[in-house]
């Protein structure tokens, strides 16, 4: 065992690890970054890129576990389960339905509207602080449907988000082309979010924030996290591949694997993996300016830097099992719907794992059993969007500063 004691030892860099790491940097911490792939290439690699601070109605809710029998049914829908997994799937699931009941919608709508609200601007702060601003795009996005009988539904989400501070708008068919000129006659509608933004690259942008961290005396290390021991209440040593670490505190923010290392210092934590995928298109003739969302099929056509990125679906088949490109190329279906000239010569394949928790909230605050054991994880589909304000609650932890929400709908023991 080193004789070297860390200050701050961060677990995981993807957006959240890396944000965390550079913040925390930024006040004035010795910090060290430990990643066994190196910072972004999980889950962070192949998001949407989609700052989607309209989302706030919690992924388990009525609407969407009525509609599961359906989904399961079409094979080019937006859910599919391995059945082989399913009894591991089964706690979870039970959990997720309870998470459904409308007293718990209720509750994770209020939390999720907490970590939203704020995304863009925080954002702005940390991408000027570090010369980054250029990977933030805000034009907005707009949710588009195919068909008429979507307009109700639509109409309703538009007025429940509205009247909890979401600034969307309603517009036509020929309002979405007005503003996205390539997209199809196949779209009957729209709601357009002005106040959302999409990330050119987000791999780049998780691989320079680690740079910018680097280059202000920050320290990365590719290590595979095995465990910790917190039983000593100054420190918390942790096993790597590479030998022992030993650290004043510690912040696990190792997305959906996050629950194996926090089950190791005394939480059991009902973390599943939701797998994306997405289909990266070079070459597509797309015009596209800002993210677009299928309400009818679920994913997300984003253009970014190296081309047209058609993300989304949603895989329940855990963290071992091969991946399914075809739901990958599923996305390109569906993609033909919604856009003129869509190519996918060179198309690039992808997978990640994302780390989903029953109410569609992260868990985020110090553990209540080891004050030098942090945690930060869980975000489901919004860890980019919620990466800087994760960032600047856990500095308030760390320096022990109050916090600037409430942070019980949090903690790692509410299950």
């Amino acid at each position: 065992m080193t004789d070297n004691i860390e200050q701050v030892v961060v677990v995981g860099a993807g957006i959240i690890g890396t944000t965390i790491a550079e913040r925390l940097q930024h006040e004035g911490k010795q910090v060290l970054l430990l990643d066994g792939d190196g910072p972004g290439m999980c889950c962070s690699k192949g998001n949407a890129g989609h700052f989607a601070t309209d989302i706030i109605i919690p992924l388990a809710n009525m609407s969407n576990l009525m509609s599961v029998p359906k989904m399961l049914m079409d094979p080019l829908g937006p859910l599919t389960i391995k059945w082989s997994y399913f009894h591991k799937l089964l706690p979870w699931l039970t959990r997720y339905g309870l998470a459904a009941l409308p007293h718990n919608v209720t509750a994770s709508v209020e939390a999720l509207k907490v970590l939203n609200r704020p995304s863009i601007s925080r954002y702005q702060a940390l991408l000027k602080r570090t010369n980054l601003e250029h990977m933030m795009v805000q034009r907005g996005a707009i949710t588009v449907y195919n068909h008429e009988k979507s307009v109700k539904p639509n109409a309703k989400h538009a007025q429940f988000v509205s009247e909890h501070g979401v600034n969307v708008e309603q517009i036509s068919g020929d309002e979405v082309r007005e503003l996205e000129p390539g997209l199809t006659d196949n779209i009957h509608g729209g709601l357009y979010y002005p106040d959302t933004a999409h990330c050119i690259d987000p791999h780049v942008l998780v691989r320079s924030l680690a740079d910018k961290f680097i280059e202000n005396g920050g320290k990365v290390q590719r290590r595979e996290v095995l465990s910790l021991d917190a039983s000593n209440p100054e420190q918390v040593v942790i096993a790597t591949d590479k030998g022992n670490i030993v650290t004043r505190e510690v912040i696990i923010s190792a997305g959906a694997w996050s629950h194996q290392l926090a089950k190791t210092v005394g939480h059991k934590v009902p973390l599943e993996t939701e797998r994306g995928y997405h289909l990266m298109l070079p070459n597509s003739k797309s015009s596209l300016t800002r993210a677009v969302t299928s309400f009818e099929r679920s994913f997300v056509m984003t253009p970014m830097e190296q081309g047209l990125r058609l993300a989304g679906t949603v895989e329940l088949a855990g963290l071992k099992t091969a991946e399914n490109y075809q739901r990958s190329d599923i996305l390109y279906q569906h993609a033909k719907e919604f856009i003129r000239d869509v190519d996918k010569t060179d198309g690039a394949k992808w997978m990640g794992h994302r780390p989903s928790l029953p109410d569609s909230l992260p868990v985020i605050g110090r553990s209540p059993k080891h004050k030098q054991v942090i945690f930060a994880f869980g975000h489901q589909h919004l860890g980019l969007t919620q990466a800087a304000v994760t960032a600047d609650l856990v500095s308030q932890t760390v320096f022990n500063q109050p916090h600037e929400v409430d942070m019980k709908p949090f903690r790692v023991d509410r299950f």
